[in-house]
């Protein structure tokens, strides 16, 4: 069970962290320099739409994989030394991991709504301030997940 949850975890961290990358390095730059306000936000609304769907898989496999992992490690530290423990590493990566969540919640259940209502209402300022500010917490938790990798690799 325990390789499961590891591997559920990986691939879970690879879609967002690699949706996230593909967003913010190709697909916002193109969609800048290519396409008018009105047709690019409708083009990112059905792409957030799509994946932001999986995100939220993504968040709730990470959760469940890593809260899985984490007490499995502890128990089995407990059990061999008397002492249950985790790397530091790992409790870098819970605090970032939890962190990322509830950014992206706040994306998903403000953010993301605003932007929706404002593109179908025609409200084109308002969808691209909305857009603008999904952007920003988007690259940090980019920034974030990036840091929790390093902690979790780099950090006993």
């Amino acid at each position: 069970m325990y390789d499961i949850a590891k591997l559920i975890h990986l691939v879970a961290g690879i879609v967002w962290m690699g949706g996230m990358t593909f967003m913010l390095l190709a697909l916002r730059p193109a969609t800048l320099a290519l396409m008018e306000a009105q047709p690019r936000a409708r083009l990112m609304g059905e792409v957030w739409r799509r994946f932001f769907a999986i995100v939220l898989v993504a968040v709730a496999a990470l959760f469940f994989s890593g809260s899985h992992l984490y007490t499995a490690a502890f128990k089995a530290s407990k059990l061999a030394s008397g002492v249950g423990s985790v790397p530091l590493g790992w409790n870098l990566m819970l605090v970032l991991g939890i962190t990322m969540m509830l950014i992206f919640g706040h994306i998903y259940f403000a953010g993301f709504r605003k932007f929706k209502r404002a593109v179908a209402a025609g409200e084109w300022p308002v969808a691209a301030k909305a857009a603008g500010q999904i952007h920003k917490l988007v690259l940090a938790n980019f920034v974030l997940g990036w840091v929790a990798i390093a902690a979790v690799r780099l950090v006993r």
